[in-house]
């Protein structure tokens, strides 16, 4: 019984370490991962990670390429646009369900999540930058209580994460006075959905166009198709 939840344990923990790093823009699209470089760095077995590759291949966070290689997929303009949608949809929802939770703690957890972002951009630290604005992100959609609707978002966030790379090279046009991060703490505290939803909106909309030039100089006009390798790894992980 120990080894079974010592195996379901590090199986957990390589998934969620893997999906964080995805969601936080670490890998970039095309790039591939190395099992035995993963499990080295997590300081566990290949094992788990391996199952955790599956996993995710079979949530088409990832893709396998022959039968030995998974690497992240590269995200078509038409793709992207569905994703977009969606997450315009998904995340703006999310955002105004946390409004109706949202306390005065959970509001200064989210601010401080801010500031430590706003530090690490000024720092120059983009991976850092990332990874707590994903934080941020994931700390407000869990306020809404929908699960459900959480794991669809969360779902979105694999898929679009290593797109973020792109906001290191091409920038984002007029700087704005304010991060739309502010006005969507604006709309928690003020238990104002709408305001919060706009606040969402504004910063999928503002990274749109420097995705879409990255997109274009890459040249991509079709999603990449699993191989049969995938699929049946996908089977397998189900």
């Amino acid at each position: 019984m120990d080894d079974i939840l010592t195996r379901d344990s590090l199986n957990a923990q390589a998934y969620s370490r893997l999906c964080r790093d995805l969601k936080a823009g670490r890998f970039a699209p095309g790039e591939k991962l190395k099992l035995r470089d993963l499990a080295a760095e997590m300081g566990i077995s290949p094992t788990p990670v391996r199952e955790a590759l599956a996993r995710l291949i079979s949530e088409q966070a990832l893709e396998q390429v022959g039968h030995h290689s998974v690497r992240v997929p590269v995200m078509s303009e038409r793709r992207f646009a569905e994703v977009r949608e969606l997450r315009l949809m998904l995340e703006g929802e999310a955002a105004a369900r946390a409004a109706l939770h949202a306390g005065s703690e959970d509001v200064k957890k989210l601010e401080a999540l801010h500031e430590r972002m706003a530090a690490l951009r000024e720092a120059g630290d983009t991976a850092g930058e990332l990874l707590e604005s994903e934080r941020f992100h994931m700390g407000i959609y869990a306020l809404a209580d929908m699960p459900v609707l959480q794991r669809m978002v969360e779902s979105l966030w694999l898929q679009c994460g290593p797109l973020m790379k792109a906001l290191q090279t091409h920038a984002m046009g007029q700087p704005r006075k304010q991060h739309p991060h502010h006005m969507v703490l604006r709309g928690l505290r003020k238990r104002d959905g709408e305001v919060a939803r706009r606040g969402i909106h504004d910063e999928i909309e503002r990274t749109t166009a420097p995705i879409l030039a990255y997109l274009r100089e890459r040249g991509e006009d079709a999603p990449a198709q699993p191989a049969p390798a995938a699929r049946r790894a996908a089977r397998q992980a189900a």
